[in-house]
This record gives C-alpha cells, structure tokens and sequence, in this order.
C-alpha cells in the first residue's frame, strides 16, 4: 500500500479511505464489520464516518469493527450537521461542537478521534469560535487533528488565516466532492491546498453511482439505484443528463482499455498528485471488492486527454469556468 502524508502533518493514510456511510443502514451490522475487516486486513488504515451517518449507527457499527484493532485505524468522523430539532442540535458553535465530539466518542467507544472534521461550513457562528472550540479539542487529547468538508476555497482560506493570527490548531485537511463530472475544485481550492499544504480526502469520485455507467440517458433509473430512492444528495449535485451522456462516452472508453469505469473512475481521482485519499462508499462486499482493485488501474496521458475533451478541467457537466483569468493548476502529472 501506498501510505500519503495526509497534507503536510504527518500521519499517514491509505489512497483509500473506507467511507461508511452506509453501515448501521443500508448495510446490516454483520456486513459492515465484514467489509471493515476485509479493509484492514488489505491495508487501508484510513475509516470515515460522521454523527449524522444513520443517525449514529454508523459510528456505533464502527466502534464495534475496530474494537481490539484500534491501533490499525487512522479515524475521522464529522460534527455540525443536524442531529436533532433543537436550535443548537447542529451548526459549529462550541456549544454544539463540543456535545456532539462526546456524543461520537461515546457511539464509537474510544477516548479520542485522529481526525475531526467540520461536516459543513457555518456562517451563523464566527469562524474564531469554532477554531478555539477545535482547539480546545486538541489540547484536551480527544482529538488529533482537525479538518473542514464542504468549504469553499475562501472559506479555508478564512480559516488558516485565523488559525495562524490566533495560534491556534490548524486545518489539516479538506473533505471536497470531486469527480469526473465534478471538477469545479480544480480552479482555486486545489491550488490553496497545495500551496498551504492542505491535504484533500475527496468524497463522491463516482459520482453517487453515475461512473458506474448505470444510468442512461433518457431511461428509467435502475430498480434499487440511489436516484430511484429520491436520494437527496445525488438530486442536489449529481442528476444531470448531460452526467449520464459523460458517463456512457467513459464506459465506452473504459470498454476499449479493458477495465470496469468504476475502477477507472476511482483511479483518475487518485492519479492527481494534490489529492491524498479518495473515499469510497461500498454498500456490499463485491462493491468493496471493486473499488479496492482501482488501485492496480493505471491513467495514462491518453486516458487524461479524453476525459479533458468530455469534462473540461475546472468544469462540470452542464457549465464550465471558462474565464481565462483564473489558470487551471488542479492536475499535474
């Protein structure tokens, strides 16, 4: 395995990371724990979850998968998002920052978390509260390093500079959607990254389900697929004709080199040089057993000029960022 520096502190993590959002859910308990085995013992170190992921079972699944391996696990789990109809049950206020990283830590059965991310950015509560919250974090040991997801470019860059001004405990990486038919991030957030050195662990690389090539333009969604659910994340970022039609012309690529588009998908995530891990999300174990074997799918030169001619790089499917005064340094090989 190819263990990365996860940016420029020094844990180091798997390419890989097990995504879990489905466990305690979708996926039954035995299940889960099966894959998170299985993942270990392949060498992935890195496990994400989240407090919101099935209302907390996913965390509690996850503390029962690593019980007794603890030490084999680089873990992250995320705080901010609703977890209840109060008007302090979510947001990154100390108040409830602070609840919900006991309430995780109790749910996982372990006294401290390597990684505690920001799930969502919040624009009620100061961006200092939050940090010294974090911060307070740190210091205590119950965390290890912290990290934001879904923050815009500006958003990071608000945050280092107040970690620096105030000596406090730094974003140490990013958690982005990025993909294929997502690559928006390639503009400014991944040259903020790679100069401050921000490691970023990027979400969703096959688009909900889209790069499998599953779905097609103008036909029913598959039976049982996450568009068919009215699943409300895939309809905000990812229901795109114009994704369908990026995905077919992929397969029919991936068709020709003799690979299956979800590995490809995968691979074309890892092959950029300021990504640090990429997550995936396996709802059973042949999903797992599919996604893992990206990592032996080589992206050639050929392979990034193609998907540059169908998603241009800066772009996604349907709009593009086309103003030339913004230079597109999000991929380098």
């Amino acid at each position: 395995m190819d263990y990365r520096n996860l940016g420029a502190c020094g844990v180091k993590v798997s390419p890989l990371c097990l995504g879990t959002m489905m466990f305690g859910g979708p996926t039954d308990e035995s299940e889960s724990i099966q894959i998170m085995h299985r993942a270990l013992d392949d060498g992935i170190n890195f496990f994400d979850t989240a407090d919101m992921y099935s209302a907390g079972k996913s965390e509690e699944v996850v503390g029962k998968a690593i019980a007794g391996r603890r030490d084999e696990v680089v873990l992250a789990t995320k705080g901010g998002q609703p977890m209840g109809t109060g008007p302090n049950d979510r947001g990154a206020s100390r108040y409830h920052l602070m609840n919900a990283l006991d309430a995780s830590l109790k749910r996982l059965a372990v006294d401290h978390v390597d990684i505690y991310y920001v799930h969502v950015p919040d624009y009620d509560t100061p961006i200092e509260e939050t940090l010294r919250a974090l911060d307070d974090m740190v210091r205590s040991g119950r965390v290890r390093h912290i990290a934001c997801s879904n923050f815009r470019a500006w958003k990071l860059s608000e945050a280092l500079w107040a970690s620096d001004i105030l000596n406090l405990s730094s974003f140490v990486c990013v958690q982005p959607l990025y993909n294929i038919v997502n690559r928006d991030i390639e503009v400014e957030l991944f040259p903020l990254c790679e100069a401050h050195g921000i490691g970023v662990v990027s979400y969703s690389p096959l688009a909900r389900g889209i790069l499998t090539g599953k779905y097609r333009p103008g036909e029913p969604f598959p039976e049982g697929s996450r568009a068919s659910r009215n699943d409300k994340r895939m309809q905000q970022a990812e229901l795109r004709e114009e994704s369908f039609v990026a995905a077919q012309e992929i397969t029919g690529h991936c068709e020709r080199k003799g690979v299956a588009p979800s590995q490809f998908a995968l691979s074309w995530c890892l092959a950029n040089p300021i990504l640090t891990s990429i997550i995936i999300g396996p709802r059973t174990m042949d999903q797992y057993t599919d996604n893992f074997a990206s990592l032996e799918v080589e992206i050639t030169d050929e392979d990034e000029a193609f998907i540059d001619s169908i998603v241009p790089p800066g772009c996604h499917t349907g709009k593009g960022f086309q103003d030339s005064a913004y230079p597109i340094t999000g991929r380098g090989r």
